[in-house]
């Protein structure tokens, strides 16, 4: 049982979101409270022998002690409460944000493994379990002493009745101990289950359409309908270990009460004890009484928050054998040179790319043209580090890119794509998230060519973006975006099919827009459209994996019959 709790608290400590100073204040506060809630049984006991004997002075300067005793349990108990609301919002804050930083330095293979409902529900349910854990210990820690204290007591008045609560109150300490380990093993699994019911009502809500244009209602409900059965297989036993905790065990204390009181009153029938003596008695085995009541409210609390501290730590700590690692340069003067060096990446034990080669100047504009899952996505996801290739190096500025730290490299290459994602906030709010500077924000709009939309706006840059920016239309929509991508001053713009659901008039802009930019950026873009291939720089074909051409439109043209089919 102590193993089991103090690994609990021990992963608890490890993820590192407490206050040292509010910790210092809890703990403190709560071992003074208990201290005063020791003194009042045995203060009330001397109350009751004062006046037994007809000593009122004494019982007054008693009952002046009790009431010392009682303004101090009172005022530490405020004061652990502050302490308490302190932490926990340092902890709930400090565990989000590292929950937050976490999940955007993991690549893509994190996604593969960890459910976005275990995050989500992570980050906000577990979150608020995890950050009551150090009140639940401190407390958990006093009532432990309180009630070996009161043991004693117990024991200096009577060995039989302190021995007897004693081995009755292992006895329960074994029971419940049991009972909730059993009750978390249901519960964890229990929690699994629930993370599948979110992920399958998030899916729902994202692909709304395709469920009522195909009428899956029915099949998706067979589908919950499964993992609710799961979910009521582990929910009945979790409720039968905690009823039997909170029930059956407590019956084992209520056979110490009845002994314990029972040998009591024949004491002081046999007038070896005073009245006193019984107020003594009772009032600390009511206090036992009281703080196991308490002490198993906090333990079956860690006992659950032990799930949420669990998944929070699975979470941060995650671990996999084919995570990327980023260096530490920070050189941030970027020209913008790449190179790929017989690069081949291998997924799922495909080979989706095979030694591919090229090399982009800076101030230029490259087009990536090939079929369908050629590969094209591939390159892009490569260069934004979110995997790894397995043979072969991608140079930027003649430096590995994963040589690279990660802050550096993140803010030097960028990508827009067809379907960027606007954030449910004010478009000031989304420029915001990666430059607060109004003036810098309303250069990117006026060189994305969006400034005097927004300004036509009724609020203008304040103008509130609902529904990843569904009330605005997908031309104005991905313009913003543009200027969010340029607000971080990256060297590398990547753009993924970024007209290809676009009007006329905007591709046009867009294009446009296109020509300014590789002034003094390095761009790269996957499109289907000849008009842009037209306007690269160098074109680079994509077929099967493989590079099968590069060079000018006029030239592939001509030349390579698979470019020659693309065109068609």
């Amino acid at each position: 049982m102590i193993k089991r709790y103090y690994n609990i608290i021990k992963k608890y400590f490890k993820l590192g979101a407490n206050n040292k100073k509010c910790l210092l204040f809890l703990s403190s506060s709560a071992f003074f409270r208990s201290i005063a809630l020791l003194l009042i049984p045995f203060v009330a006991s001397k109350i009751i022998d004062a006046v037994t004997i007809k000593d009122y002075m004494l019982a007054y300067k008693d009952v002046g002690l009790f009431l010392i005793c009682s303004l101090v349990y009172v005022f530490f108990h405020h004061c652990n409460y502050v302490a308490y609301c302190k932490n926990s919002v340092y902890t709930h804050n400090k565990l989000q944000k590292l929950i937050l930083d976490k999940v955007t330095y993991y690549d893509e293979d994190f996604s593969k493994h960890i459910k976005s409902s275990f995050i989500v529900n992570t980050a906000f349910k577990d979150v608020g379990k995890a950050m009551q854990v150090p009140d639940q210990l401190f407390d958990f820690i006093c009532y432990i002493i309180s009630i070996i204290i009161s043991l004693v007591i117990l024991i200096s008045v009577n060995i039989y009745m302190g021995i007897i609560t004693f081995i009755l109150l292992i006895l329960y300490f074994i029971s419940l101990n049991k009972n909730l380990r059993l009750r978390d093993f249901y519960l964890d699994k229990e929690r699994k289950y629930n993370d599948s019911i979110s992920e399958l009502i998030g899916e729902v809500l994202d692909g709304n359409v395709e469920v009522k244009s195909f009428d899956m209602k029915n099949d998706l409900n067979k589908y919950l309908e499964e993992n609710k059965k799961k979910w009521r297989k582990n929910f009945f036993p979790k409720r039968k270990y905690y009823d039997k905790a909170e029930v059956i065990s407590p019956m084992i204390l209520a056979i110490a009460k009845i002994i314990v009181y029972f040998i009591a009153i024949n004491l002081i029938l046999k007038g070896q004890y005073s009245i006193g003596t019984l107020v003594l008695v009772i009032g600390y085995f009511e206090g036992i009484e009281d703080r196991i009541y308490y002490f198993f409210e906090k333990i079956d609390a860690i006992s659950e928050e032990s799930i949420s501290v669990n998944r929070i730590h699975i979470l941060l700590n995650y671990k996999n054998k084919n995570m990327m690692n980023f260096g530490d340069i920070d050189l941030d003067d970027i020209e913008g040179k790449i190179e790929f060096n017989n690069v081949s990446f291998i997924y799922e034990k495909q080979e989706i790319l095979k030694n591919v080669s090229f090399k982009l100047k800076p101030n230029s504009f490259t087009a990536i043209v090939g079929k369908s899952g050629s590969g094209k996505s591939t390159i892009f996801r490569l260069l934004l580090r979110l995997y790894k290739c397995n043979r072969g190096s991608i140079l930027l500025d003649d430096i590995n890119i994963y040589d690279y730290k990660k802050e550096v490299y993140s803010s030097n290459v960028s990508i827009v794509t067809q379907k960027p994602f606007i954030f449910d906030m004010s478009i000031r709010d989304n420029l915001n998230l990666v430059d607060s500077n109004k003036k810098n924000q309303e250069e990117a709009c006026k060189r994305a060519g969006v400034h005097d939309y927004i300004m036509s706006l009724p609020d203008g840059y304040n103008t509130k973006l609902v529904s990843d920016a569904s009330n605005i239309s997908n031309g104005e929509k991905q313009l913003i975006a543009l200027a969010r991508t340029l607000l971080s001053k990256s060297e590398v713009l990547l753009f993924d099919e970024v007209t290809s659901s676009l009007d006329l008039s905007t591709s046009k802009k867009v294009m446009k827009i296109l020509k300014d930019l590789k002034k003094d950026h390095t761009i790269l873009m996957i499109t289907h459209k000849p008009a842009l291939m037209k306007l690269a720089d160098e074109i680079i074909v994509i077929d099967n994996g493989k590079l099968v051409g590069k060079g000018k439109h006029k030239d592939l043209i001509k030349r390579n019959k698979y470019y020659q089919t693309l065109q068609k």
